[in-house]
């Protein structure tokens, strides 16, 4: 804007003096009015200039307090006091010069107050930002985000105000301007007319109004100063119209020095060009209409609009004001507000989405816990007034804990550690949690816990979390005896291989090592040895042994050696070679693939199993007629079933009819042989019969099925029921299981159990006859007795009998083993052996115990 044109020369002034002096009298009074309008006018914009440029002072001011940059700056140590401080006398300065400047505005003066008060509130929350120190992270984290979010209320609420501020000074901007307009259009008239009577009047007329033209042309350079030192493009265009007379265009007339700054261009170059040409973006983003639309309908725009200059992006507020020529733009940079807001917005998102993965990782870390079978436990650190860990917290326990202890994780959540646990200060795991907590290393140890004489082991991991540590323990209770066991091995091995060489040859066993990579083998000398060959202690490739291999055999070797080579699997077979002497030999080779300096070779050893060989060629004819054997056994248990009984049966007959028809005439001696042959007869009926059970008892049946031993008891007493009436016997049961068996050997063997106590009852008292159950450890079973199973069903059948010495424990389970005279009681002892066999069978041991004239125990322990 050439703010020349509202004045005129001095020669102009000289021309009006000399020919208005008549009028001078009258229209002196009025020029000075003017001329002092108008340098009000001017410093009154200049004035609203200066609030402006505060106000965009004040606006960075608090865009400054809601940057990530200056928050993380007051968050850091030790540099946030002086921070702190610089920022709030920053921000007093800014508001002391916004009172100076409106002083004579109330209006402006009244909004200023609560503008006051909420800087005072801005620079509290700042500081309770910049002191805030928490010890736990998470909280740290919330204090942190909600005194953000309180900064950030304030902070709007600051941007109201400032706006409301800045609308009114826009008013008051666009009233003086408009006023400025006048005053400079009526100022030149006036002084033309002054002028020419400037001359007449006096040369100190004319000094006074040159004066004044001067203090104007001070306040149009001060004016162009405050607009090339704004941190605001300030431009002024003037209208272009068509041959229409159609706004369709404008000419930049003015462009203050910020249009170099931030966009790169030259103000003095912009001058007299078309704003389309300038700022084409501003047709083709549809700014242009809505500027022609301000000018014509005399309406102010406001606008804010991305743009990229020099491949950077900027944001712009820009204002458009009608003027009474033209229109002036302001346009204040924002980008560090736009990036700010951005950058919450961003903020924002990326926080939503930790929440959305936060919320998926605790569901998927509650399905860990639920599926994993390993406990895991996290502890809060409890600690004294002087910062020791006395004790810990129980925070979180998955439900693996349940089965171990017995314990609830609900219940025990938010309990001590020493409440809950109170042996840990026994064990020393409370020094190696606090170990953890205090040096931050994962600890790593072994721990028992015994339950009801039960020992387990456990394998402990612990990890530090916060001021607390995770705890995760994995049973290890077989590891542990495999560990042992492999301890003692290891032991035992290092005795071995001081007799490997000897033992090689007595077993008839060659090492070697290979290396596929190379195809070197490295034989041991025995291996020499069993080609028929001595040892030259050299490696030889592979292929050279392979000579020794039957052609027969060959292919079989090849592919064998190729799938090993192929997945490092290990290798296993059985060969035939010959010698160098010409022999032939059966070898059986393993190995296994082992790391060995960073690559994979095979170790392993061959064997001469010739011997085994033909060892198995004679067992594989043994057996052969084993079966024919069996078969054999089998044809004679058809025969004592019926061919061996039936010759019985007749004598039976034969008695039977000889004592209905003969027994008068018989002598007594004659009557007590036929009583003998009788009970012979039956002796020998029943020692077939249970010779055949004995027999039939196969140990190789494997058709188990489920057997309920309630329903097998109470068939048992209906079989027996004539011999428990007759002795008047009680028969008392605990609740028995459901197991696997096979059911007609389980029911056998609760009838021979029963009818064992039936027959050596007491004869003063009515036999009692007791079934307990309970199931049981392995570790609870006799020693002598392996422990192939983990759990075991024990089932005791105690009576009140006359019993028997415990040296005969044993011995009254084997076959045709009687304890007492055939004429003291009946049987033939068999019953208890066929009660042995049938716990055999079921993988289970039967063991009595008894004291003569207390009664017996008969014990069987079936596994689970």
């Amino acid at each position: 804007m050439d703010l020349k044109r509202v004045y005129t020369s001095t020669k102009t002034y000289i021309i009006l003096l000399v020919s208005g002096f008549i009028l001078l009298l009258v229209t002196a009074s009025m020029a000075y009015k003017q001329i002092i309008k108008l340098q009000q006018s001017a410093e009154m914009i200049t004035h609203t200039v200066h609030v402006y440029n505060v106000l965009g002072n004040l606006s960075r001011h608090a865009i400054q307090a809601d940057s990530e940059e200056f928050k993380q700056e007051l968050l850091k140590k030790p540099t946030v006091s002086e921070a702190l401080s610089r920022y709030s006398l920053e921000g007093k300065k800014l508001m002391d010069s916004l009172k100076k400047l409106t002083v004579d505005s109330p209006m402006q003066q009244t909004k200023l107050k609560p503008l006051g008060s909420l800087l005072n509130k801005l620079n509290g929350q700042l500081y309770v930002l910049d002191t805030l120190n928490l010890e736990s992270d998470q909280e740290f984290f919330e204090a942190r985000e909600l005194q953000k979010a309180k900064i950030s209320k304030t902070l709007f609420n600051i941007r109201v105000i400032e706006n409301q501020i800045l609308k009114e000074e826009e008013r008051l901007m666009h009233k003086r301007k408009s006023e400025y307009a006048s005053h400079k259009f009526l100022a030149p008239l006036t002084s033309l007319v002054l002028a020419f009577f400037a001359l007449l009047i006096s040369f100190v007329s004319f000094l006074r109004i040159y004066r004044n033209k001067m203090r104007f042309k001070r306040s149009e350079a001060l004016l162009k100063n405050i607009l090339s030192t704004t941190d605001n493009v300030i431009n002024y265009y003037e209208p272009l119209y068509d041959e229409g007379n159609k706004l369709v265009d404008y000419k930049i007339v003015f462009a203050n020095e910020c249009n170099r700054d931030y966009f790169g261009l030259e103000p003095d170059e912009m001058i007299g060009k078309k704003v389309s040409e300038v700022f084409p973006f501003l047709v083709e983003n549809g700014n242009m209409k809505e500027m022609i639309r301000c000018y014509r309908e005399r309406e102010t725009v406001v606008f804010d609009r991305p743009l990229v200059v020099r491949n950077e992006k900027m944001w712009f507020h820009s204002v458009v004001t009608p003027m009474e020529g033209g229109i002036l733009i302001t346009a204040r940079n924002i980008t560090a507000e736009a990036k700010a807001k951005e950058s919450e917005l961003l903020f924002k998102k990326r926080l939503e989405k930790q929440n959305l993965e936060l919320l998926n990782n605790r569901a998927f870390l509650n399905n860990i816990f639920k599926s994993i079978s390993h406990v895991v436990i996290h502890f809060k650190s409890i600690r004294d007034k002087n910062g020791t860990i006395t004790d810990f917290e129980i925070l979180f326990v998955n439900e693996k804990i349940n089965p171990i202890t017995g314990d609830i994780p609900e219940k025990i959540i938010n309990k001590k550690i020493s409440e809950v646990y109170p042996d840990i200060f026994s064990d020393n795991v409370l020094e190696h949690l606090v170990k953890v907590v205090e040096e931050g290393n994962t600890q790593q140890y072994q721990v028992p816990y015994y339950n009801n004489n039960f020992e387990q082991w456990f394998r402990v991991t612990a990890i530090k979390l916060g001021d607390g540590v995770t705890v995760t323990l994995r049973e290890i209770t077989e590891e542990k005896k495999t560990s042992d066991r492999l301890t003692q091995l290891n032991e035992e091995l290092v005795i071995q291989n001081s007799i490997l060489s000897d033992a090689e040859n007595l077993a008839k066993i060659g090492s070697f090592i290979w290396d596929p990579e190379t195809d070197n083998l490295e034989p041991s000398e025995n291996f020499y040895n069993m080609l028929g060959g001595v040892s030259d202690h050299r490696k030889t490739p592979l292929s050279e042994f392979r000579e020794y291999v039957h052609p027969e055999d060959i292919e079989v070797y090849d592919k064998r050696n190729l799938k090993s080579i192929t997945k490092f699997s290990s290798l296993e077979h059985t060969f035939r070679i010959i010698t160098k002497q010409g022999g032939l030999k059966y070898f059986k080779t393993n190995g296994q693939f082992v790391n060995k300096n960073g690559k994979m070779v095979m170790v392993g050893v061959v064997q001469d199993v010739t011997e085994s060989i033909i060892a198995e060629e004679n067992l594989l004819n043994s057996n052969l007629k084993l079966q024919q054997t069996n078969a054999e056994l089998e044809a004679f248990n058809r025969v004592a079933s019926h061919d061996l009984q039936e010759p019985l049966r007749k004598i039976q007959l034969f008695i039977s009819r000889i004592e209905d028809r003969e027994t008068e005439v018989l002598s007594d001696k004659g009557k007590a042989y036929f009583e003998k042959v009788t009970n012979a007869v039956q002796r020998m009926q029943s020692l077939i019969k249970n010779l055949l059970s004995y027999s039939r008892i196969d140990s190789s049946r494997t058709d188990f099925e489920e057997i309920d031993l309630n329903e097998t008891l109470t068939k048992v007493k209906e079989d027996l029921a004539a011999g428990i009436n007759e002795t008047g016997a009680t028969v008392v049961s605990d609740k028995l299981p459901v197991l696997k068996g096979v059911a007609f050997q389980i029911e056998q063997l609760f009838t021979n159990l029963i009818s064992n106590s039936l027959k050596y009852k007491n004869v003063s008292t009515p036999p009692r006859i007791e079934i307990r159950y309970e199931q049981i450890d392995s570790s609870q079973l006799p020693n002598h007795l392996t422990k192939d199973k983990k759990i075991y069903h024990k089932i005791t059948f105690i009576d009140d009998g006359i019993g028997f010495e415990p040296q005969y424990a044993e011995k009254i389970f084997e076959v045709f083993q009687r304890l007492h005279q055939k004429t003291e009681y009946t049987g033939n002892g068999i019953g208890l052996a066929i009660c042995k066999k049938i716990a055999e069978n079921h993988n289970g041991y039967i063991i009595a115990k008894s004291t003569v004239g207390l009664g017996a125990q008969f014990i069987v322990y079936l596994p689970l």
